[in-house]
């Protein structure tokens, strides 16, 4: 008994020569530009557009639109050249032509104010190093330099050098046989060797 091919399964239909033409010439044109939404996903974001950006106050947003924060740019943590690329604008920098050093381009009051400001909305770490190291908040409380004389009281004189004194005591009496035996002669050293020779008794 014989089968024919069209029974085992449908044969692809043919295509004429027009329709292998249209389709030359719709891969021969351009695409079409892409949709807005599709535009956003691609290209790199914009700090403005973000909803996160545009709650913070305007002197922080423009320093972050100016100075880019840490993932996108980093800065050195000492003073380089004014023209390199991780210049640090908190810092002072060097002028390769002149070698005089810049000021900062931010003050220590502005950069303070800026960090206060980055606190509030938990961004501190995405601001450079600032100039003078100056300590904020739960910083400034754990890490703070304690008043002299506050960890340890005073005390007397005699109180606070009792210690190295009896040292030095002690270390006397230790060499005591060679002090007297310097100032007393050889006399001394006669009689420290035969008593050092004596053997002690048992009793």
């Amino acid at each position: 008994m014989r089968f024919s091919l069209t029974c085992l399964g449908r044969k692809k239909p043919r295509l004429l020569a027009s329709e292998i033409l249209k389709n030359v010439e719709a891969l021969k044109t351009p695409a079409k530009p892409l949709r807005s939404q599709e535009a956003e996903f691609i290209q790199a974001p914009d700090l403005s557009v973000n909803p996160f950006f545009q709650q913070l106050p305007p002197t922080l947003a423009n320093f972050f639109k100016k100075y880019p924060p840490a993932p996108f740019r980093k800065y050195a943590d000492k003073p380089v050249a004014t023209n390199a690329e991780d210049a640090n604008p908190f810092l002072p920098n060097k002028n390769p032509v002149t070698g005089r050093y810049a000021a900062p381009k931010y003050s220590l009051r502005r950069q303070s104010d800026l960090y206060k400001a980055a606190y509030r909305f938990g961004i501190a770490h995405l601001l450079p190093k600032l100039g003078n190291n100056k300590k904020f908040y739960e910083d400034k409380h754990l890490n703070k330099t304690p008043v002299r004389g506050s960890v340890m009281f005073k005390l007397t004189k005699g109180e606070r050098t009792k210690d190295s004194r009896i040292q030095e005591v002690n270390e006397a009496l230790s060499k005591a046989d060679e002090i007297i035996a310097e100032h007393r002669g050889r006399a001394y050293r006669r009689k420290l060797e035969r008593k050092s020779q004596q053997t002690t008794p048992w009793f």
